[in-house]
């Protein structure tokens, strides 16, 4: 397994790597956010663990923006590392599109079973995809005045008529159980149980990832207001089911 680091501490990136290779995970040390991307986007890894602390740029910023970026590595597991085990980090962490969240110090055995838990859910995602025919799960598409939302359960994206809309896995995985089970109210404990193969997930992650996923529907139409909070109960995927939006708002093929 290749992994990438980024940490401004060059002496814990020195540690680790002994520790690393006895568990057959070869990591790279980057100690800049510059050279980390620059790094990304000349090689490919399969995980990468990003500090939260970083010189000139934070890391919770950082991940945004990896996620956001249109290149290949926008989708790399990442594994947030910081000093501060306040819980607003780790809701923020997850927020911004991390699959996991690692506290220093931490016990190498604790972040090599956490680095195997990522990437294997990161791989069975992806051969479950890869297993489905393209016809073997239509697309979900919704009407809510004059916003559309189409789900693409094979290629696992999301559109507000037709422009993707870029989600973290864990924003797609809740978006898509609201989706088949639209109009009935998820509670934050429903929503934990489904998204179960997610570690560390908790009640205030789930609001932090509800509330971006309203605002990235919501920035490309303002009346994709799709996902509602039902008092007292939790939250719901609101509009009406429809065969296919017309033609005009159709995601494009790739």
């Amino acid at each position: 397994m290749k992994v990438l680091m980024i940490d401004d501490d060059n002496e814990l990136a020195r540690a680790m790597m002994p520790v690393f290779k006895t568990y057959s995970i070869d990591v790279e040390a980057s100690y800049t956010p510059e050279d980390g991307l620059q790094r990304l986007r000349e090689q490919s890894y399969d995980l990468l663990m990003l500090d939260i602390m970083l010189p000139d740029i934070n890391g919770f910023e950082l991940c945004r923006q990896i996620r956001m970026s249109k290149e290949p590595h926008h989708d790399v597991p990442i594994i947030m590392l910081t000093a501060r085990a306040d819980l607003t980090d780790l809701v923020v962490g997850l927020e911004t599109g991390a699959d996991d969240y690692v506290t220093k110090p931490f016990e190498p055995r604790e972040l090599v079973a956490r680095i195997h838990a990522v990437r294997r859910r990161f791989q069975e995602r992806a051969a479950t995809q890869a297993a489905k025919a393209p016809e073997s799960e239509e697309h979900i598409s919704f009407q809510l005045d004059n916003a559309f939302l189409t789900i693409d359960p094979v290629k696992a994206r999301a559109y507000v008529g037709q422009t993707p809309v870029t989600l973290t896995s864990m924003e797609y995985e809740l978006l898509l159980v609201l989706a088949k089970n639209s109009g009935q109210a998820f509670s934050r404990d429903d929503l934990i149980y489904a998204l179960q193969g997610i570690n560390r997930i908790c009640t205030r992650s789930i609001d932090a990832i509800v509330y971006r996923l309203r605002q990235k529907l919501r920035h490309i139409n303002t009346e994709a207001d799709f996902i509602r909070t039902v008092r007292g109960r939790g939250y719901s995927l609101i509009g009406m089911r429809i065969l296919a939006p017309p033609p005009d708002q159709r995601p494009g093929v790739d």
